[in-house]
């Protein structure tokens, strides 16, 4: 059972970054289904690794469509993807220590992270995107 799901509530509408957001949604959801179904410890440590990387160069590319569009809550937004990737480090030092409660909380926090970030924080740069011509 998926963890999150896509909707077309959740776009930004921007294609770059709904694309983004749908392959960190699955990648989300493939290292949900690891740690529920105990495929191995390799598993959820190359799922979270995949995670990490792909959510810098994500978060990496938004900013810069935001600097080019001259976006003015860029500042704001940063702030908030490094408090996340911190965060997502975090997750990552417990795994590696072997943090038997980490699970359920990275769950728990992916989830609702992925949809609260996009839902209330992405939502925000929509306008001026789509107004400086980025679709």
């Amino acid at each position: 059972m998926a963890l999150v799901t896509w909707t077309d509530n959740l776009s930004v509408g921007v294609e770059l970054i709904d694309n983004q957001h749908t392959v960190l949604f699955n990648t989300i959801n493939e290292l949900h289904d690891a740690m529920m179904k105990g495929p191995g410890r390799a598993k959820v440590g190359e799922l979270l690794g995949r995670l990490q990387v792909y959510t810098c160069n994500h978060f990496s590319v938004e900013e810069a469509l935001m600097e080019d569009a001259k976006y003015a809550g860029l500042a704001t937004h940063r702030i908030r993807h490094r408090k996340l990737t911190k965060q997502v480090e975090r997750f990552a030092a417990r795994y590696l220590q072997g943090d038997p409660t980490l699970s359920l909380e990275l769950a728990n926090f992916l989830s609702n992270w992925l949809k609260n970030h996009i839902q209330g924080v992405d939502q925000s740069y929509r306008p001026w995107l789509n107004k400086c011509g980025v679709f």
